[in-house]
C-alpha cells in the first residue's frame, strides 16, 4: 500500500518546525494572515438546496471554513523541546478544507501561526485513500468508526488526513483530524497533530431564536504532557459529545466524555507506567457559552474536566493566573451552528492546565446532530 502511495502522491510545499529550549504552550486566541488562495466556488447557503444531503453532495467545488484546535512538538538531539498550540475561532478560522467532486480531491490549507503548523496538502481520493489500520498510517493516528482515512508523503514525511463521513454524526459538519511526525537522522523531530471542525455555516437568518435543542455526537482531541526529565508524550483521546442549546436566551453547554489513548514520543509508544493519565483512562468535562444578538458563533470555557484510572479521579486543574498560585491555566469553547435550521452543531476547544507532576494541554473538536 505504501508504494502505492508514494507513486499517487501530488507535489506537496512543505513548510519546517522550529527548534530551541524548552518552551509552554501558547494562547488560545484566533489567528489571521491566511495565504491566498486559488479561486473556488463557495457552497450553497445552508438549506438553498432542498436536495442537498449532506455538505460533500455539491456539483461544483466548495471550500469550507476550518474551526481548528492544533499543535507542533520540535524536540532536539539533546531532549530539549519547543511546544506551541492554539484553538481558532469561529471568526478567525486556521485555514479551509476544499474539496472538488469531479476529481475527488481534498485540499487542507492550514495556517495557524501560534500553532506554528502551516501547509497546504492535496488528498486524492480514492488514490490517497488507506484503510484504517497499524499497516498504512503511522502508529500514533487514532482508528476511529466511520472515518476515512487520506495519507500522502509531505515531501519524504507520511501525513495522515482522516475525516467523519456525512451521516455518521451529521451531514453538514464533519470532525477530522491530522498527524505529521518528521525524524531527523541525528535523533531530532518535528510533529504535527490537530483536529479540525469544517462545514456549510447556518446563516444568521436561519438560526432559530426561540425553543431548545439536543445535539449528540463526538469529540476528539489531542493532549500532550510534560513531563519532569523527559519529553513530552502526546495522546489522543476521543468520545461523545452532548450539546444542549437554549436558542432564546443564546446559551450553550457542552458535556464531553471519552478515553485515553495511547501515549507516543516521536511516534514510539511509551509505557503507561511513565505516565500519569495511562492508556484507557476515562476523561469527562462540562462547559458553558454563548452568543450575541448579532451573531450565531459561540464562546465560552470550561466549568470542569478531569481524568479518572483504577476508581482514582485526577481533575485538571486550569484555573487563571492569579495572585498567591503557581496555577497559570486557560480554557477556551468556539463553536457555531451547521446546515439547513441549524440541524448541526461543531466547535473545537482547549484545556491547558496541571494535573500532579504534569502539564497538559488538550486541543480537540466536537460535532452533533440535532435529535
Amino acid at each position: 500500500m505504501r508504494s502505492l502511495i508514494v507513486a499517487l502522491a501530488l507535489p506537496l510545499a512543505a513548510c519546517g518546525g522550529a527548534g530551541g529550549g524548552l518552551s509552554s504552550a501558547g494562547s488560545f486566541a484566533g489567528t489571521g494572515g491566511l495565504p491566498a488562495a486559488e479561486s473556488i466556488t463557495l457552497p450553497p447557503p445552508a438549506g438553498s438546496t432542498a436536495t442537498q444531503a449532506n455538505m460533500f453532495d455539491v456539483a461544483a467545488a466548495a471550500k469550507f471554513d476550518v474551526l481548528g484546535a492544533m499543535h507542533s512538538l520540535s524536540i532536539n538531539s539533546d531532549n530539549t523541546s519547543l511546544y506551541q498550540g492554539n484553538a481558532s475561532t469561529a471568526s478567525s478560522p486556521a485555514g479551509s478544507i476544499s474539496y472538488d467532486p469531479r476529481d475527488g480531491i481534498f485540499v487542507m490549507t492550514l495556517a495557524d501561526e501560534k500553532a506554528k503548523v502551516s501547509r497546504s496538502i492535496t488528498f486524492q481520493d480514492p488514490g490517497h485513500r488507506t484503510t484504517a489500520d497499524p499497516t498504512t498510517v503511522e502508529r500514533q493516528v487514532p482508528l476511529l468508526t466511520g472515518f476515512n482515512y487520506l495519507s500522502v508523503l509531505d515531501g519524504s514525511v507520511p501525513l495522515t488526513f482522516f475525516y467523519q463521513r456525512p451521516n455518521s454524526v451529521g451531514s453538514f459538519v464533519s470532525l477530522a483530524g491530522f498527524e505529521r511526525n518528521e525524524r531527523n537522522a541525528d535523533g531530532s523531530s518535528t510533529s504535527e497533530q490537530g483536529v479540525l471542525v469544517f462545514g456549510t455555516r447556518t446563516s444568521m437568518f436561519q438560526t432559530p431564536t426561540k425553543g431548545t435543542a439536543r445535539f449528540d455526537g463526538q469529540f476528539l482531541a489531542t493532549m500532550v504532557a510534560q513531563r519532569d526529565g523527559s519529553a513530552p508524550a502526546q495522546q489522543w483521546l476521543s468520545g461523545s459529545s452532548a450539546v444542549d442549546v437554549d436558542f432564546a436566551s443564546r446559551k450553550v453547554a457542552l458535556t464531553l466524555s471519552g478515553a485515553v489513548g495511547p501515549a507516543f514520543v516521536q511516534n514510539t509508544p511509551i509505557s503507561d507506567a511513565a505516565l500519569s493519565i495511562p492508556a484507557g483512562s476515562t476523561f469527562s468535562a462540562t462547559g458553558t457559552a454563548g452568543w450575541g444578538a448579532f451573531s450565531n458563533a459561540f464562546s465560552g470555557k470550561f466549568t470542569a474536566a478531569g481524568f479518572t484510572s483504577d476508581g482514582k479521579a485526577t481533575p485538571v486543574d486550569f484555573a487563571s493566573v492569579s495572585a498567591g498560585t503557581s496555577t497559570a491555566g486557560a480554557s477556551s469553547i468556539d463553536g457555531a451552528f451547521y446546515g439547513p435550521d441549524a440541524k448541526n452543531v461543531g466547535g473545537n476547544f482547549r484545556i491547558v492546565g496541571g494535573i500532579p507532576n504534569q502539564r497538559v494541554d488538550i486541543l480537540g473538536g466536537f460535532t452533533g446532530t440535532k435529535k
